[in-house]
């Protein structure tokens, strides 16, 4: 092992004594200057612990640490740690990584004072690819299902808990906790919730929101009234306008989840983004029908028969483009000459 190896073991090593003295309980006066004395010493020190605490970041290691318990400390095996934060090489296998990590956070998170390991997580982008879904647990344990070709960026801190959506369906399983309420934030438009279950909608025109279990609070700009919408309520946000709250039987509601849509009296382009999430070719309308209201339920996968059931309904034309297809009208007939 050369030089440099064994010093940045050692720097490991380090860390692992201090969250044996962390995990025992809190420190007294003398090891708390000795700690900070050791993070002051040099700047690698700081940069290590920081380094391990944002990769307990990544959603996928976020659910291991919800069972963390101090005593089984030293029980984790996560080898994903070996290669992601220093290389195989630098440790020997009698080194627990994961006592190493998790000595890096923990020592950070009490030093800094925070009350929950999941407070201090840095800011990811969850995203599904066209006709691909996602679910995800979240730091706090709340649960996200993620419709195709949607995008969140999730934001926690010690005090608030905070969720940006683009465009893109997402239905959310809210994890209680008074203290910090959840947020999603779209654009001027905010969702928030303590504990609940609730569907969010967005297109470029318009955003859906659904309530399915408790009650989430609604607000289409920074500084308008707040509409508090309760379970079996749906609400329309539409150029930062709120609409009436509208009464929806839960036991009968299709959404976007069972891979189908059902709509009532909505515009064509309405329906053709939801299609677009998961069509292989995009589909697109041209200007005259595009606003044509239709209704009826549609499986979202299936686009080609649902292509077929609207020209045949109403009356279209399908076109192919070089950037997709498109329905327009059919053209009318034209008289005989005489």
């Amino acid at each position: 092992m050369s030089t440099a190896e064994q010093t940045e073991q050692d720097l490991y090593l380090q860390a692992a004594a201090w969250v044996e003295k962390l995990a025992a309980g809190e420190l007294d006066s003398l090891s708390k200057r000795r700690f900070s004395h050791w993070l002051d010493a040099d700047p690698r020190h700081r940069e290590l612990l920081l380094s391990m605490l944002q990769t307990w970041q990544d959603p996928a290691l976020t659910k291991a640490l919800a069972a963390y318990q101090p005593h089984p400390l030293k029980r984790w095996r996560l080898s994903l740690l070996r290669s992601h934060l220093t290389g195989a090489a630098i440790f020997p296998r009698t080194v627990s990584l994961t006592a190493v990590a998790c000595s890096a956070v923990l020592a950070v998170a009490l030093y800094l004072g925070h009350g929950s390991l999941f407070h201090s997580a840095a800011p990811y982008e969850l995203k599904t690819a066209q006709a691909s879904t996602m679910h995800q647990t979240l730091g706090d344990g709340s649960v996200v299902d993620m419709a195709a070709a949607s995008q969140l960026t999730v934001l926690f801190s010690a005090d608030k808990r905070q969720v940006v959506q683009g465009l893109g369906a997402a239905y959310f399983a809210v994890a209680k906790d008074k203290q910090r309420p959840f947020e999603v934030r779209l654009d001027q438009a905010t969702v928030v919730a303590v504990g609940t279950e609730f569907n969010i909608d967005r297109d470029p025109e318009l955003i859906d929101i659904t309530v399915y279990e408790g009650a989430v609070q609604v607000q289409a700009t920074a500084t308008g009234p707040r509409q508090l919408l309760k379970a079996g309520e749906r609400v329309r946000i539409r150029q930062n306008k709120l609409s009436k709250v509208e009464k929806v039987d839960l036991q009968q509601l299709v959404d976007w989840r069972s891979g189908w849509i059902e709509i009532e009296n909505e515009p064509l382009a309405y329906l053709l983004h939801r299609l677009n999430r998961s069509a292989r070719v995009p589909v697109s309308a041209s200007t005259e029908v595009a606003g044509l209201r239709v209704a009826g339920r549609f499986e979202l996968a299936n686009t080609q028969q649902t292509l077929q059931a609207l020209t045949e309904a109403y009356g279209l034309t399908l076109q192919q483009h070089s950037s997709g297809v498109r329905l327009s009208r059919s053209p009318q007939p034209q008289p005989l000459q005489q």
